[in-house]
C-alpha cells in the first residue's frame, strides 16, 4: 500500500471516491490484456489509469477473505458476458481486427468469433484499487494488488458469467506433472514442439510442414483429422497398371498390399497382400484415402466442389506446405487463396489426437521411393519407431 493511502486510511473521512480496476489476461501474447472497472465512478465512464484505459462494465467480486487458518478463500467474480461482447461490436473486437490484439490460446491466434469463455480458465486476473483523487498520480498511488487465477466457470448465461478464482499459490489438488487428463486423446498441440518453433509447447515435435526425412530424402505426410491419408492425386494415378486401378477393383485377380483402386470417385488402398475382397468400402481390407491437387496462384477453369452431405468428399489442394479442404464451391481464383481465415478453405492436415494419428506420421513406411509430395505411404507401419509421450487414460472428452 502506498504511504499516501496509509495516511488516508487513518483519517475518519476521505473526500474521494473509491475505485476498483481489473486486468484480465487472455491466453498468451505481448498484447493480450483486457481492462475493466466496475463503472461506479461519475457517469460510469471509461477511466484512464496508469496509462491504460479501463472500460466501465458491471463487475462484482465477492468472497474476498483473509484468514489465518482453514482453506484459502476462493472469491467469485461476476462480470458481463465477455464472450458475447467479443463476438459483437465492441472495442475488443475492433482491437482484434485492426491488428493491435495478438493474444493466443495454445499457440493459435484468438479471433473475435472464435473466443469462448473456456479460454479464460487458467487466465490471470489482477484487481487494483485506488482513490479517485490519485488517478493521475505519478508514481502510481494504489493499494496492494490482488492476483488470482481463474479456476473454473461457475455459471454462465447470455448476460453474465460468474468465475471462481483461486490464489496463485492455492495448490490444493495439484499433481506433478500438472497435465490435463484426457480420455484416450493426446493433449499435445499438433506440431507445437517442432524445430521450426522458437517457443516449444507440449511434446509433439512433428514438423510444421509435415516433412518426413528418410533414406531417400525429405517427403511429405499429410493425414486428416479422421486419420485418412492425404495423397497427391497425380502420384497415385501415376503408379501404373497393376498398382492403380482407375476403373475399380480387379474382379478376376487379388490385389497386393498398397494397390489403389478408384470406386465411385473415391480412392482406396489395399491393406493386405493377396487381397481378394471386392468391396472397397470394407475398412478391414481397404483404407479410404483422400487425394489432392496442387493449387497455384492464378485463375483458371478448375472447379473445386463440396459435398453437402459428406464434407470429407470436398476438393483438396496443396498450398503453402500443407493441404487444404474446400468449404465453399468455387472456380479457381487467386482471390480465394488457401490460408488460415479463408472463407473458402480450411486446413485439412489436422491431428486426430489418437494413438493411430500419431502412428500414421511418426511410424510411416514408404510404399514407393518417391519423395516430396509424390511420396506415398504404405498401409504398414514401422512400429519400432517410438512415439512422443502423449495421451493417457482419463475421463474428459476432447472432441
Amino acid at each position: 500500500m502506498s504511504k499516501e493511502l496509509a495516511t488516508d486510511h487513518l483519517k475518519q473521512e476521505v473526500a474521494s471516491g473509491y475505485l476498483e480496476f481489473y486486468e484480465l489476461e487472455v491466453g498468451s501474447g505481448s498484447n493480450n490484456t483486457l481492462y475493466f472497472h466496475d463503472g461506479k465512478n461519475e457517469n460510469s465512464a471509461d477511466i484512464t489509469y496508469d496509462s491504460n484505459t479501463y472500460l466501465a462494465m458491471p463487475i462484482l467480486m465477492t468472497g474476498i477473505e483473509i484468514q489465518s487458518s482453514g482453506a484459502i478463500a476462493r472469491p467469485t467474480l461476476t462480470i458481463a458476458n465477455v464472450e458475447s461482447l467479443l463476438k459483437s461490436s465492441s472495442i475488443f473486437k475492433t482491437q482484434m481486427q485492426d491488428g493491435t490484439w495478438d493474444a493466443t490460446v495454445d499457440g493459435n491466434p484468438i479471433a473475435a468469433v472464435d473466443f469462448r469463455i473456456d479460454h479464460l480458465v487458467g487466465s490471470k486476473l489482477t484487481r487494483r484499487r485506488t482513490l479517485e483523487k490519485y488517478l493521475t498520480s505519478d508514481p502510481v498511488v494504489e493499494f496492494s494488488k490482488d492476483v488470482y487465477i481463474i479456476d473454473r466457470i461457475q455459471s454462465k448465461n447470455n448476460l453474465f458469467v460468474t468465475l471462481e478464482l483461486a490464489a496463485p499459490f492455492d495448490l490444493s489438488g495439484i499433481r506433478i506433472p500438472s497435465r490435463m487428463v484426457i480420455g484416450k486423446y493426446c493433449p499435445w498441440q499438433y506440431t507445437a514442439a517442432s524445430t521450426e518453433n522458437t517457443v516449444k509447447r507440449g511434446g509433439c515435435y512433428w514438423k510444421s510442414h509435415s516433412n518426413y526425412v528418410n533414406s531417400d530424402g525429405t517427403s511429405s505426410i499429410f493425414v486428416t483429422v479422421d486419420d485418412e491419408p492425404l495423397l497427391k492425386k497425380s502420384a497415385v494415378e501415376g503408379l501404373g497398371t497393376g498398382v492403380y486401378f482407375g476403373s475399380g477393383i480387379d474382379s478376376s485377380n487379388d490385389h497386393d498390399l498398397n494397390d489403389f483402386v478408384k470406386v465411385s470417385g473415391q480412392y482406396y488402398r489395399s491393406r493386405t497382400a493377396s487381397n481378394s475382397n471386392k468391396d472397397a468400402t470394407n475398412n478391414v481390407f481397404w483404407t479410404l484415402c483422400r487425394v489432392y491437387t496442387v493449387w497455384a496462384n492464378d485463375s483458371g477453369s478448375t472447379s473445386y466442389t463440396v459435398d453437402a452431405l459428406e464434407p470429407r468428399k470436398n476438393s483438396y489442394v496443396f498450398h503453402s506446405n500443407t493441404v487444404w479442404r474446400a468449404v465453399i464451391a468455387h472456380t479457381k481464383n487467386s482471390t480465394y487463396t488457401p490460408e488460415l481465415g479463408s472463407t473458402h478453405w480450411t486446413r485439412a492436415d489436422i491431428c486426430g489426437k489418437l494413438i493411430k494419428s500419431c502412428k500414421m506420421r511418426y511410424q510411416a513406411e514408404k510404399a514407393t521411393s518417391s519423395t516430396g509430395t509424390d511420396f506415398i505411404t504404405s498401409d504398414e507401419l514401422n512400429t519400432e519407431v517410438s512415439l512422443p509421450f502423449g495421451g493417457f487414460p482419463g475421463s474428459r472428452k476432447f472432441r
